[in-house]
């Protein structure tokens, strides 16, 4: 019987542990004989004894003894379901349908009849533990797969955030706008605090309440020696070379949620210790495009007033030789030359004329020119900033 029985065992380690409660000695000492060599075995007599048992030894099973002096083994079952969620297994000589649903109405999950059977009970037993083991498995995987489930969406929210975060700041043009968008982020974080940009010896100061007092910037500039992350009590201090952050509503207990939001704001820093570079260049920039702007203009106007004096001179060219022209033709008369004279004189300054009046045509062509590079040094007329970041 020993090599079945075998079958019938359960290793744990340690091994699982059993209240038997029962009013009988042999039958307690069937118990300790057959269920020792495989869990580990604690007796009791009476039901009372059963509850003060159960609430010390925390067993994996209980075999419970239905006609028991005093609290019957219904009444115990009943009181045990107060204190533990261990199968309980009833032992009972009575045969009746009505006293077993008795036993499973008391909160029972099996039953054994009396006499009892050594291979019966070690089937059941080693069952009911490992549907219990089964069940707590579950549970165990239910509770981690929820945890899971919880910490997954709880980093897609924060991504999100962290995203705003990234697409705001690709569009500061000064370092208040950026600490405007920590502490924005810091808000959506759902956590009250204050930074500082340290950037070209100067500070920039914000908080997610307002405008810094004299107090808290005095903070900030102090929490620079306290490391890259410190923490004392609900104040938690985070560091970067141009980036402070302080947290001033932190959970006291080191939970799940200190260290996450610990995460979040370094994750915070040192992303906006990033884009004060950007700030920087995008700074750089505006200034090169201010200087541009001006010399533009400048040149611009150098331009089209060289134009203008061009066109006039043209203009009093064109001017002075009709009146040479009409000059020397009234000259005519005074002089007494004959018509073959002023034909010839005539055609040779018409000829003059004409090749000094192709020149003017070449500088109107220059002054077309002028207008082409003012209208393109211009930007066609529109006006606004140029942005190269």
């Amino acid at each position: 019987m020993t090599n079945e029985n075998q079958s019938f065992k359960v290793s744990h380690n340690p091994p699982s542990k059993i209240l038997v409660v029962d009013d009988d000695a042999m039958i307690r000492e069937f118990y300790k004989i057959f269920l020792s060599p495989a869990y580990e075995i604690q007796v009791v007599e009476t039901g009372e004894a059963a509850l003060d048992a159960c609430k010390s030894f925390n067993p994996n099973l209980i075999l419970l003894d239905v006609d028991m002096p005093g609290m019957n083994g219904y009444d115990t079952c009943r009181k045990l379901r107060e204190y533990t969620t261990a199968p309980i297994v009833f032992a009972t000589a009575h045969q009746t349908m009505e006293e077993h649903l008795k036993a499973f109405d008391a909160g029972g999950d099996d039953i054994l009849t009396k006499p009892l059977v050594p291979e019966i009970l070690l089937r059941k037993v080693a069952l009911a533990i490992k549907h219990r083991h089964t069940q707590e498995t579950l549970v165990e995987e239910k509770t981690s797969l929820q945890s899971q489930a919880k910490d997954f969406l709880t980093s897609i929210v924060d991504n999100k955030v962290l995203l705003s975060f990234i697409r705001n700041c690709l569009n500061s043009r000064s370092f208040e706008d950026l600490a405007q968008h920590i502490v924005n982020t810091m808000r959506d974080y759902s956590v009250e605090g204050s930074t500082m940009i340290r950037h070209g010896g100067n500070n920039t100061f914000m908080t997610t309440h307002g405008e810094a007092t004299a107090l808290e910037m005095a903070i900030l500039e102090k929490s620079t020696t306290m490391g890259q992350v410190f923490q004392f009590k609900r104040n938690l201090v985070v560091n970067h070379d141009k980036i402070s952050i302080i947290v001033a509503n932190m959970p006291e207990e080191k939970n799940e949620s200190n260290a996450r939001i610990r995460d979040n704001m370094a994750i915070l820093a040192d992303t906006a210790e990033t884009f004060c570079d950007n700030v920087d260049m995008r700074k750089v920039s505006m200034e090169r495009a201010e200087s541009m702007q001006i010399a533009l203009f400048e040149t611009s106007k150098t331009i089209e007033n060289i134009r203008d004096k061009q066109t006039r001179l043209l203009m009093d060219v064109r001017m002075l030789l009709e009146d040479l022209t009409n000059k020397v033709e009234g000259s005519y008369s005074e002089l007494g030359t004959t018509n073959q004279q002023e034909r010839t004189i005539s055609g040779a300054m018409n000829e003059s004329v004409q090749q000094i009046l192709e020149v003017l045509a070449e500088g109107s062509k220059i002054n077309e020119q002028f207008t082409s590079v003012i209208i393109t040094l211009t930007g066609g007329g529109k006006q606004g900033d140029v942005d190269l970041f």
